[in-house]
């Protein structure tokens, strides 16, 4: 009777994953704890925006620097062809230690050796070194999206996501307080650049915990003979050619766009409502806080009815927020609106790397992540420096959010109406008619 050899067994790819997923998970759960415990001293869409206020720069400046995270995004796509091949988490590694370190530079030469600085190159300096920082990360981060997709079965991905925003939450509340001491402790802006200190300190020995996730993709490896162009043009022919990826990816695009017209509710909270450093500290606390708690919830969604569902969900937030942020006339509805804010922001990269993997299962999730997030570049850049020249020009905050409460009711039709939910079977299909 012929036999089969142990090696010529037919592979469980799904197998692998769940023998795996305890050791992954540990690395994974880890790593966001740690991260979080640097988040409250220096979260890019809360600390940022306040110290460049604090500098005194303009709004379109600070809508600029914001928008380095759209800007940038071409980066995936090296990033996923050179070192999204093999050694995947130490490639992240490297590149998210790299990303703090370089920040981390500036920080110790402006609080240690201050008298090499003029207000100008406080700031030239300070927005260069978040260039690299963003750039650096973006890299990483669209790496590390492959390796959280290919190494977690699909219907653990939403409740894993729960528990990442959770771990990464309670992470953040644990350090939220020692914020709050260091921005009251030293005068403004030396307290902001020793808050970025620690955070960057903090978020380079955090990266060490990925080291504990073992990297199998369920994937089979991409071929080494393509070249970039030829490997690029290839996946984007697949993707546009696919109508249910284009109207899925035309709505987030809203959704993208009014959620970074909605990073503005930091200045104007500090410059119309007279809100201290400290109250930016409980910003972040508070983005942590709705991470951990709400976040599992946008994972049960995903698991449940699908990644449609969770667009919606973000489209509705996101004008409530909108609609909150116009009214507001205090802090309290300002913490309300970023409760809001921060459970759209955290499961922003989630939505589109799962909802593309369903929809476009032959390309890799890291391709997605860069593939998706240059798609959207055109629209995505222009409008933070846009919506902060609107401010600059008019000195009106509500009008900007009007324009992002407009654009999130739009992105909630579609979702609903719309969008196609992959997991249904029920999705577009265009044939071409012969004509004679």
């Amino acid at each position: 009777m012929h036999e089969t050899h142990p090696s010529k067994l037919p592979h469980d790819p799904e197998a692998t994953l769940h023998r795996n997923l305890p050791r992954n998970l540990t690395g994974m759960l880890l790593f966001e704890l740690t991260w979080g415990f640097g988040i409250p001293f220096g979260l890019y869409v809360s600390m940022v925006p306040a110290y460049l206020n604090a500098m005194g720069t303009s709004k379109s400046l600070m809508g600029f620097v914001q928008s380095f995270w759209t800007i940038l995004i071409p980066l995936q796509l090296i990033g996923s062809h050179y070192f999204g091949r093999k050694d995947r988490v130490r490639a992240v590694v490297r590149l998210y230690m790299a990303a703090t370190g370089v920040r981390l530079l500036y920080e110790v030469l402006a609080v240690f050796v201050p008298g090499i600085w003029t207000p100008a190159s406080f700031t030239g300096f300070f927005v260069l070194a978040c260039a690299s920082y963003v750039g650096l990360l973006i890299i990483g981060q669209s790496i590390y999206m492959g390796v959280l997709t290919d190494n977690i079965p699909r219907h653990r991905r939403g409740w894993i996501f729960g528990l990442r925003s959770l771990f990464m939450g309670i992470g953040g509340i644990l350090t939220g307080l020692g914020t709050s001491w260091v921005l009251h402790h030293w005068a403004s802006p030396v307290n902001f650049r020793i808050s970025f200190m620690i955070c960057d300190a903090v978020w380079t020995l955090s990266s060490f915990c990925l080291l504990l996730i073992h990297d199998r993709p369920a994937r089979a490896p991409r071929k080494q003979s393509d070249g970039f162009l030829r490997s690029l043009a290839g996946k984007l022919r697949i993707l546009l050619a696919n109508p249910n990826y284009r109207i899925f990816l035309f709505f987030h695009m809203l959704n993208s766009v009014a959620l970074t017209i909605a990073t503005f509710i930091v200045p104007y909270a500090r410059e119309k409502l007279g809100a201290s450093d400290s109250f930016t500290t409980w910003l972040s606390v508070i983005y942590l806080a709705s991470s951990a708690a709400l976040g599992s919830l946008m994972g049960r969604l995903a698991d449940k009815a699908g990644y449609r569902s969770v667009g919606a969900v973000q489209s509705f937030l996101l004008v409530a927020f909108f609609m909150i942020a116009v009214a507001s006339r205090s802090f309290t509805a300002v913490c309300i609106g970023y409760v809001l804010y921060s459970i759209v922001n955290v499961s922003s990269a989630f939505m589109l790397v799962n909802m593309s993997v369903e929809l476009c299962p032959t390309i890799g999730g890291t391709d997605l992540t860069a593939l998706g997030g240059t798609l959207l570049l055109p629209f995505v850049a222009v409008s933070s420096p846009l919506a902060g020249t609107i401010i600059d020009q008019t000195g009106s905050y509500p009008s900007v959010f009007y324009i992002g409460a407009t654009i999130a009711v739009v992105a909630l039709f579609g979702f609903a109406f719309l969008v196609r939910e992959p997991r249904t079977g029920k999705l577009y299909e265009f044939k071409q008619i012969s004509m004679g």
